[in-house]
């Protein structure tokens, strides 16, 4: 079997996060005799990452337009990611584009059309309508979802349900190595204390605001505690409000920390009070940890979350709700033992980056193996459907004629 030389594109800040940890791990969980990578990125820190693990890896400065907040337009500086993407693929064989995010897309399509390759978009979370389009999604080969929530929009504006494909994303078990650091004695939180974890950035959609509304609700008894991982703009506003609700004691703002596995293990459930998620990662690791979870019925999560099996879900910004769902499983201990175990098998079978990695590999062989001939510009009038409703939107003409 000769491996499939893919490039993967991704356009990123110069952290190691979400998106980066996601692409991250599916290069390492890749089948090497099905698939060869070829990395392709702006930021210095992925780009060290990628090629400390041994994969080809190359720098530009991207850039995108049109969209909102975009820079403005540059013809030349587009032109000329088509013209180094063409390059690489020649330099490397290539035989499919994956773009990790929707802005790559911008310049692997057209890339795509003269070089008659696939483009595979994936798409970790949803975008507006002008992006959508702009960002030329429409027009990739084959649009990936980390949940059917995120291509969704896509569907409406007319793109084909054939081009488009769910994978959810998969946890790297070998990043959750158990760990022997008592985080609750560090804390210095009593031994019976009930634990709540959540962890994710520190910013108004995650909803840290209503799950401290609702942990302050809670029963005194058994004296409660909240672990915060995470850090961001809104960490100020938050501790002021639990200061002001009077539980500042017990819940614990943690920041940043490498070891996030201690975590888990210090936690007796798992909450997150999203107002909207794409996917929720982080409740697939609690899963991966026997951890019962309540969360919002918000994006992707209810794929994560199986309603009154693994978990509990609850309306966005409804804190009563949200600090009842936490009360049923504080109380029931039976409950929470019958959730943790349904969780650790759900994630068993259905999000592990193993599973990820199969489906991606079996996304590359099917596009390797569309003919050259149905890749370029010749073929580039397939597909125009959302593009035509939308200029018939735009003109006042019914929809329904396009």
């Amino acid at each position: 079997m000769v491996p499939i030389p893919v490039l993967f594109t991704h356009f990123g800040d110069e952290w190691i996060r979400g998106s980066e940890t996601a692409l991250l791990d599916l290069l390492s969980a890749l089948d090497k005799e099905r698939v060869r990578p070829v990395v392709w990125c702006n930021a210095a820190e992925m780009a060290a990452a990628a090629c400390s693990a041994g994969y080809p890896t190359h720098r530009s400065d991207f850039r995108y337009f049109f969209d909102y907040s975009s820079p403005r337009p540059n013809l030349s500086c587009l032109l000329e990611l088509v013209r180094t993407c063409r390059a690489l693929c020649r330099t490397y064989g290539i035989r499919v584009l994956h773009a990790n995010s929707a802005a790559p897309a911008q310049w692997l399509v057209p890339a795509g059309f003269g070089a008659r390759l696939p483009v595979l978009v994936h798409l970790h979370i949803s975008y507006l309508r002008r992006s959508r389009y702009v960002l030329l999604l429409h027009r990739a080969t084959l649009a990936v979802g980390v949940s059917r929530q995120v291509i969704n929009d896509l569907l409406a504006d007319g793109m084909a349900p054939a081009r488009t494909r769910v994978i959810y994303n998969g946890i790297n078990v070998a990043r959750l190595n158990r760990s022997a650091i008592d985080l609750k004695g560090l804390l210095k939180i009593p031994a019976g204390a009930f634990v709540i974890a959540t962890t994710g950035s520190l910013i108004t959609r995650k909803g840290h605001d209503v799950l401290i509304r609702a942990f302050a609700s809670l029963s005194a008894e058994p004296m409660p505690h909240l672990l915060i991982l995470g850090d961001g703009p809104e960490r100020n506003s938050l501790e002021a409000l639990a200061t002001s609700l009077g539980i500042a004691e017990r819940v614990h703002f943690l920041g940043y920390i490498k070891d996030f596995v201690e975590v888990y293990q210090a936690a007796d459930l798992f909450a997150l009070a999203s107002r909207g998620d794409a996917f929720g990662l982080v409740l697939a690791e609690a899963g991966y940890f026997s951890l019962p979870s309540v969360s919002t019925r918000v994006g992707g999560i209810p794929e994560v979350i199986a309603h009154e099996k693994t978990g509990l879900l609850v309306p966005p910004d409804d804190v009563a709700a949200f600090s009842s769902a936490l009360e049923r499983l504080m109380r029931d201990k039976t409950l929470r033992a019958r959730f943790g175990s349904a969780a650790a098998a759900r994630v068993e079978a259905m999000f592990t980056v193993e599973r990820m990695a199969r489906e991606f590999e079996e996304a590359y062989a099917t596009l390797a193996a569309i003919p050259a001939a149905r890749l370029g510009w010749r073929g580039a009038t397939r597909g125009l459907l959302p593009y035509l409703r939308l200029i018939g939107a735009r003109s006042g003409q019914p929809q329904t004629l396009l």
